[in-house]
């Protein structure tokens, strides 16, 4: 039997993606998901984390691109993905304002929950970029880390040859970063998939079922569930309404079954 975490990203990014999470995770179809603190739905979003607490890992998805920062630096609004993207691979952005809008957005998880994160990845994964990931790092290690304590990593990563939105994603600094939490000895997973598209109607069935089959034991499946909402509120609408359709099918349970698939915490099997 293989052990596979499915994490959710962008809890309290709107209160239909909060609402979905919350129901997969009850249904133990979801045993992970990251929280978009610069959100304007995020305070709103906190007091059903503790009805998911002992469920699934709840960790901080750090925004570099999306709105406003929580830091001095950042208040009047992030750089944007391809800013961020260009910037960090010239070594052009300020190493003190991310280390400060880092360390303000894990305070904010913290101070919001009452716990620290039990892991940290990146909204557009952002926290494996040049830059980013060094202040990433700098922050967590001034903490005392629980043992159980992960950071994702998205290398390897597990796509078709000709998906060039996750060669991007795997190009833009996830090997480096992947070397850098072991030379660090912090946990993270052994394999990611759950890269495509998002664009509507796509098969979103066939990928599962091709993530379950291929992706190694201790992996994780990144996904995006969302309920009915309409298109202009938040990005991917149709795709986080199919995802989440999905997962609360018998169809995926029986994917489950099919592929001899163990749904797991992934702080409950942590490895190096």
């Amino acid at each position: 039997m293989k052990s596979l975490t499915l994490c959710a990203d962008d809890y309290g990014m709107h209160p239909q993606v909060s609402k979905a999470i919350v129901k997969l995770i009850q249904q133990k179809r979801v045993q992970a998901t990251s929280c978009l603190v610069t959100s304007p739905y995020w305070q709103e979003s906190v007091q059903y984390i503790a009805d998911i607490r002992a469920q699934a890992d709840v960790g901080l998805h750090l925004n570099f691109t999306e709105g406003s920062g929580l830091s001095n630096g950042y208040v009047n609004g992030l750089p944007g993905l391809g800013k961020i993207l260009a910037l960090s691979h010239l070594r052009l952005l300020n190493t003190s304002n991310l280390i400060e809008e880092t360390r303000a957005q894990l305070e904010a998880f913290t101070s919001a929950t009452g716990f620290f994160p039990d892991f940290i990845d990146g909204h557009q994964h952002v926290h494996h970029l040049p830059q980013v990931r060094d202040a990433l790092l700098k922050v967590i290690t001034r903490y005392s880390l629980s043992d159980r304590f992960w950071v994702r990593s998205v290398h390897p990563m597990h796509y078709n040859a000709s998906d060039i939105k996750a060669r991007i994603i795997v190009q833009s600094g996830a090997r480096v970063f992947h070397r850098q939490l072991q030379s660090n000895q912090i946990h993270h997973n052994r394999a990611f998939a759950g890269v495509y598209s998002l664009a509507p109607n796509q098969p979103f069935r066939q990928y599962m079922r091709h993530w379950m089959r291929h992706l190694k034991d201790h992996g994780l499946i990144m996904c995006h569930p969302a309920l009915l909402v309409t298109p202009d509120s938040i990005d991917h609408a149709e795709a986080r309404l199919q995802e989440y359709n999905y997962l609360n099918s018998n169809n995926f349970s029986s994917d489950c079954t099919e592929n001899t698939i163990k749904l797991i915490k992934f702080s409950e099997n942590t490895v190096m």
